[in-house]
């Protein structure tokens, strides 16, 4: 089957108008946009965070066998920590696989966009 390509200049134009005379319709579709662009943020944020951890494990020529020693993890489970999008971490997780490079996770500052 062919993809079809959509127009979304024409897609948005469409939905504004639909919305124009229905401000309960229109403001239902701008929390859906709110929680669509909360949604890549923090999916973008995960992304940074999975590879900040394996640039740093690279950095000090540790192994996802290494890891896998030091936390009883799988090698799978490890690989899939550090490349997957279908899985996410658990903070405790997140902080064993840390703590198997002698590191942790700290809080900081968001710079201001």
């Amino acid at each position: 089957m062919p993809f079809i390509k959509v127009d979304m200049t024409a897609e948005a134009i469409e939905l504004q108008e639909m919305f124009k005379n229905d401000p309960e319709a229109r403001e239902e579709f701008h929390q859906y946009e709110l929680a669509h662009r909360e949604t890549a943020r923090l999916e973008q944020e995960e992304l940074e965070l999975r590879n900040r951890l394996v640039e740093f494990r690279k950095e000090r020529n540790i192994t996802q066998k290494d890891i896998e020693n030091r936390t009883g993890m799988t090698q799978q489970a490890i690989s899939r920590l550090e490349t997957s999008k279908d899985t996410t971490p658990t903070l405790k997780t997140l902080i064993k696989y840390a703590e198997a490079m002698n590191c942790v996770l700290v809080p900081q500052e968001r710079m201001a966009n």
